[in-house]
């Protein structure tokens, strides 16, 4: 029998965390945080004789460096491209505590141990346990992100992770040859809905800067740093007009670039990001705005960053553009600014006459994916998490047959 604890990340988005116990061995899902409010999944009971994570997002991964501050010594397991991309957010996440006067969640050289006891895995290569075995599998969400199939006492439980299951500018749709699924612990951020086409919204995307350029304005494109800026650069970059880069996305691209195999079209990307003016002072941010460009800048939500920079200079200019790609966490500037139509931020309150819009590039599946998904994989059971609305779904999924089930943070189920 195999016991599964929901310890954060169930009936909600965020601060993800599950621990599996095979009886034998204990291993846990991704340890993130809330990236709006810093809180904690559950504290999970040790020892732990893994921990498996499925990409670099701070909402999986946030709070892993603080096992280490609890005196555990245990390894990580992921692709080379997710600790090249957990490094970079981990580090400044422990910036952004202490500039907001929070008391750390963990210390630098708890993040340095992390690093020390790293174990990179490759897509379709099996990890042997003394219980398990544990393979990772390409989801397509973002560079190195992974789905991650545990087997152990007879049965196949697969983790989603974060998932994507078509071709998008940047990634390979998800890896879904896996065989029958005993049980899917299944990502339902969007079980209420579907994704707009994707080539479509790039087209519209490019129309859009196109007509900025050509009244003389600028084209502001706030993105996430990891997966988003390098998808929109390789969007942007056969526009012909002059692209700069600001903020955390610059590094973020220079580490994917380190993995080809971790997106789809290396060769375009790389080209794009020689060809892309890069900021590496503020001071430099005057001369951008000066002439017609597009800018892709952080952060995607507006919170920080660069991206205040140019919207408290562009903001009154009707030839301007600012457009979101990426979804708006209630609470954060961004999510304010597409319910009220103002932008409330660092001292500045107003209604921007630069045209703001929202354009839905998820890197996340849609619904009609999950079902999709589902029948193919054929699972005895199926837990919806990383979802607000994942009691309606299960009960929409056990009308169609499956045996579905939305769980509470804390509770424990066996399989």
């Amino acid at each position: 029998m195999t016991e599964i604890t929901f310890l954060g990340g169930a009936r909600e988005v965020g601060r993800m965390g599950i621990l599996v116990n095979s009886g034998r061995e204990r291993f846990l899902l991704d340890y993130g945080v809330n990236v709006e409010n810093m809180d904690v999944p559950l504290q999970p009971k040790m020892p732990i004789d893994a921990l498996l994570l499925s990409h670099a997002h701070l909402d999986h991964s946030g709070n892993i460096p603080s096992l280490y501050k609890l005196g555990w010594n245990g390894s990580v397991y992921a692709t080379p491209t997710t600790f090249e991309l957990c490094s970079l957010l981990l580090r400044d996440s422990l910036k952004v505590q202490e500039r907001k006067g929070l008391t750390p969640k963990y210390l630098m050289h708890d993040l340095a141990k992390m690093e020390r006891m790293k174990k990179n895995t490759v897509f379709r290569k099996t990890v042997n346990f003394k219980s398990a075995n544990v393979e990772f599998y390409d989801a397509g969400h973002v560079p190195g992100s992974a789905s991650i199939l545990l087997e152990t006492n007879g049965k196949r439980i697969l983790y989603t992770g974060d998932i994507k299951f078509i071709n998008t500018e940047l990634m390979k749709a998800a890896d879904t040859n896996l065989g029958d699924i005993d049980v899917v612990i299944c990502e339902s951020t969007y079980s209420y809905k579907n994704h707009p086409n994707r080539k479509e919204l790039a087209d519209s995307l490019k129309e859009k800067i196109q007509h900025t350029i050509y009244n003389n304005g600028i084209a502001i494109l706030p993105c996430f740093a990891i997966g988003r800026t390098q998808e929109m650069l390789s969007i942007v970059s056969d526009l012909g007009f002059p692209v700069f880069m600001d903020g955390m996305g610059i590094e973020a691209t220079r580490r994917v670039l380190l993995h080809p195999e971790s997106v789809r079209n290396h060769k375009k990307l790389r080209k794009a990001f020689k060809r892309a003016r890069k900021i590496r002072r503020g001071t430099q941010r005057k001369n951008v705005i000066a002439n017609p460009c597009i800018v892709i800048t952080t952060s995607g939500m507006l919170n920080g960053g660069p991206v205040g920079f140019y919207i408290k200079k562009l903001h009154e200019r009707e030839n301007c553009t600012l457009t979101l790609s990426g979804f708006q966490i209630p609470g954060t500037v961004g999510r304010h600014l597409l319910d009220t139509g103002r932008y409330v931020n660092e001292g500045l309150d107003v209604k921007p006459k630069m045209k703001v819009e929202f354009m839905d590039l998820s890197a996340h599946c849609g619904r009609d994916g999950i079902i999709n998904f589902l029948k193919k994989v054929n699972p005895e059971k199926t837990f919806l998490v990383h979802g607000e609305r994942v009691e309606e779904f299960a009960r929409e999924l056990k009308g169609m047959g499956f045996d579905a089930y939305a769980p509470r943070n804390g509770e424990k189920l066996r399989v």
